[in-house]
């Protein structure tokens, strides 16, 4: 895993010599040994504050959550301990996602992460509520910001260590200047066009390339000290980068961070690899190789203080040209491209913590490792990066000018995370306030440091970065707020099933549901309207079996108790709602609307949730659990389980399955005079109703009651609000959520030719925002 890791994580920090002494001392044609010292020793300091003490030690045990990583899997550590969240959402790891169905301890979404505080209280941490709720806010904040950073560093950073190796050609050959940019955006597709194959195969591929591209900075390092000037290891000396940033200022730090690009990165790919594959190739092989090759570059530039144009490529052993050269422009290509590599990964994995905290539309991801499940390939976001990176490209031309615009976003990443690990050393792990209070002045100051260095990059390119990041958080942030309006409108018409049922009925009442019956044959369609009283199938009146009691359900009613029949079939629900998903004693508000439309129950109702497993497999006779909804008889709870790798499909064989372990399965035989629930065609014999969730969202509108109650001015300050929000719900919201939901469970039932006895439904109402 530690050999795999480098492959797939270690390109970016990789590629930074191609480009660092080149950006430090671009303003200048003649640097000084003393400016080389302190330069080099700068790189060397903050290298191993930043990427060894501050990442490889502290946040890569402290910051992931399940194995995942990123801003999200600290925010959702704390979110967890203090029991504050998006609404709606149960996040990864609370108790509550380990309470439903406890035989399914192999839940992707019912796994708790082990941490320190597992087995404490709060205690004295616990902060009040007026704390509380500006943390809920905060981190929230933080982490769409963290999130969107490594969206638009995910822009620049393949697109900086691209155009710096390909311009290497242009070193040798002069004439080749102009074509850097064309050939550069052809490594690009052909990078993002991989990616389908998966972060697993790819680091086989990778991992000997960096591996040997490493190797090489160390060897040449190890040549250029013993060459040029083997005092320059002198500048481990600290003295020699104090005195540098005395003379220079921190404005230097806004180049010299650019060594510490990948960092962020590092971290979130942490679910391809675990942190302690990561920690061990990063100390014991990345960091010796890369200080190496910065001290060899800075030996080779006290020797040749004019050739800061490429210093890289300058300071390659052998002659300009010669076969060696071309060897390292080869396995810096193909280093840049990996490099772009741990960029991409890391997307794909924030983008798979954000939709679990349901900030993010449900984009399809493929799993693409049977042994790691943080190992995904989501394609909508794979080809929406690549068509960013290549006009990113274009649109930059060459390297310098993407290196001005490049590290400010990095660097604001950096105190984002400091902050929230901050709050988790507190919070989750209760660590005396000492020690979160020195690591916040510490590496907060330092993370302040290189905001306010980068800055001055502004002019240059950095409002470009910062651009895309705004233009995420506001994307997360407006989907977020959306979503929560979605559930406080579950919510505000949630009842629970003792407010439903007194021993278990329902009531006859207009509808309110729209229901379209899709067949893929005949593609019939039937409307249900609000005075339509006809069931959903036609079934065989209960009066002929089963005690008087058993015909009907007691439903309350405004007040009142109304007997509703029972009709006898099945009828399964296939749930995406919040609310029944996160309150076992809640059914959908759906259901409700569903009974008033039919006027009758079912004899069995089932609520089906799918779920994903940390198991690769999951063989289909253990697929499903079935739970009893208490109170109501014949209602049951089904989670169905599916392997990461494989998913599970509502089989005529699984359902058989699923019947036969329903007690009252055994009346609705006894109706149909049949001996199972399948006859020798295949067919079943008892009549099945599928019913898939489809809600219309619209924003809601105002009445003239309602604005006449407010003041004129009042109303027209609020008129483009009003209208920005109707447009932004009905042209955006609603479009994506519909997609994203839609399509999430229908393809649970492979079988949707006609049968004679099962009907698939899609029952939907008017949701109002």
């Amino acid at each position: 895993m530690a050999y795999g890791s480098v492959g797939a994580i270690y390109g970016d920090l990789g590629t930074s010599p191609l480009y660092v002494f080149s950006t430090i001392f671009s303003g200048t044609s003649h640097p000084s040994q003393k400016e080389v010292y302190g330069a080099v020793s700068c790189i060397f300091w903050l290298f191993t504050i930043v990427v060894i003490f501050k990442y490889a030690l502290i946040v890569l045990n402290i910051g992931p959550n399940n194995n995942e990583g990123g801003q999200i899997a600290i925010y959702s550590k704390i979110a967890r301990t203090l029991k504050f969240g998006p609404q709606g959402v149960r996040i990864p790891g609370s108790r509550e996602y380990a309470q439903e169905l406890a035989d399914n301890d192999d839940l992707l979404s019912l796994t708790r992460t082990n941490t320190n505080a597992s087995n404490y209280s709060l205690g004295d941490s616990k902060p009040n509520e007026l704390i509380k709720s500006f943390l809920s806010k905060f981190t929230l904040a933080v982490c769409f910001l963290g999130c969107s950073l490594v969206f638009s560093d995910g822009l620049l950073t393949p697109t900086t260590s691209v155009l710096s190796a390909i311009s290497g050609i242009a070193v040798a050959v002069p004439s080749f200047e102009d074509k850097v940019m064309p050939v550069s955006c052809g490594v690009l597709i052909i990078l993002f066009l991989s990616q389908r194959f998966g972060s697993g195969k790819l680091s086989m591929f990778f991992s000997p390339i960096v591996t040997i591209w490493l190797i090489c900075l160390f060897v040449n390092g190890v040549i250029c000290v013993a060459r040029y000037h083997p005092e320059i290891m002198k500048a481990l000396n600290p003295y020699y980068a104090v005195q540098f940033l005395k003379n220079q200022g921190i404005d230097s730090f806004s180049s010299m961070m650019l060594c510490l690009t990948g960092c962020e990165a590092m971290f979130a790919d942490v679910s391809h690899f675990g942190p302690f594959p990561i920690q061990l190739a990063l100390c014991c092989f990345v960091y010796p190789c890369l200080i190496m090759c910065y001290f060899g570059q800075a030996a080779y530039l006290i020797e040749h203080p004019t050739n800061i144009s490429n210093v890289f490529y300058l300071s390659i052993p052998g002659k300009n040209g010669d076969w060696y050269y071309w060897f390292m422009f080869v396995m810096a290509t193909l280093a840049t491209i990996i490099a772009s590599q741990a960029l991409i990964l890391g997307v794909f994995s924030i983008l798979k913590q954000l939709i679990t905290l349901d900030c993010f539309p449900r984009l399809k991801a493929i799993y693409t490792s049977e042994k790691h499940s943080g190992q995904i390939f989501i394609p909508v976001a794979n080809w929406v990066l690549m068509v960013c990176v290549v006009l990113t490209t274009i649109g930059f031309k060459n390297s310098n000018n993407v290196t001005a615009a490049y590290g400010l976003g990095i660097s604001i990443d950096f105190i984002l995370t400091t902050m929230l690990i901050t709050i988790c050393m507190i919070y989750v792990y209760r660590i005396n306030m000492i020690i979160p209070t020195v690591f916040m002045l510490g590496f907060g100051t330092l993370d302040a440091l290189l905001i306010i260095s980068g800055l001055q990059k502004v002019p240059s390119g950095a409002w470009f970065p910062l651009a895309v990041a705004g233009v995420s958080f506001i994307f997360i942030s407006f989907w977020r707020w959306c979503r929560s309006l979605k559930v406080n409108y579950d919510l505000s018409f949630k009842k629970s099933i003792d407010e439903l049922f007194v021993s278990s009925s329902t009531v006859k009442a207009k509808k309110e549901a729209v229901v379209v019956q899709l067949n893929s044959d005949t593609s019939k369609k039937r409307d249900i309207g609000a005075n339509d009283e006809e069931s959903v199938a036609s079934v065989p009146s209960i009066g002929a079996t089963g005690n008087q009691d058993d015909q009907f359900l007691e439903m309350k009613y405004y007040g009142n108790v109304v007997k509703i029949p029972r009709n006898n079939q099945v009828e399964i629900m296939y749930c995406t709602s919040s609310t029944a998903l996160t309150n076992r004693s809640c059914l959908p508000h759906l259901f409700e609307h569903l009974i008033h439309s039919f006027n009758s129950v079912p004899r069995i109702f089932i609520l089906i949730e799918p779920r994903v497993s940390t198991l690769p497999f999951i063989e289909e006779e253990e697929s499903y659990r079935l739970q009893k909804i208490a109170g109501v008889p014949g209602f049951y709870r089904s989670i169905i389980r599916s392997g990461f790798m494989h998913q599970t499909l509502l089989t005529k064989k699984l359902l058989r399955s699923l019947l036969l372990s329903i007690p009252e399965i055994e009346e609705l035989q006894a109706v149909y005079d049949t001996a199972d629930v399948m006859d020798d065609s295949n067919h079943f014999t008892i009549p099945i109703v599928h019913l898939f969730e489809r809600e219309y969202v619209t924003s809601k509108t105002y009445d003239r009651e309602d604005l006449d109650e407010e003041p004129r001015a009042m109303r027209i300050a609020k008129l483009p609000w009003r209208i920005l929000r109707g447009w932004l719900i009905n042209c955006l919201f609603a479009p994506l959520n519909g997609i994203s939901n839609n399509s999430t469970m229908d393809f649970l039932l492979p079988q949707k030719d006609e049968e004679p006895n099962q009907e698939i439904l899609y029952v939907g109402n008017r949701v109002t925002i």
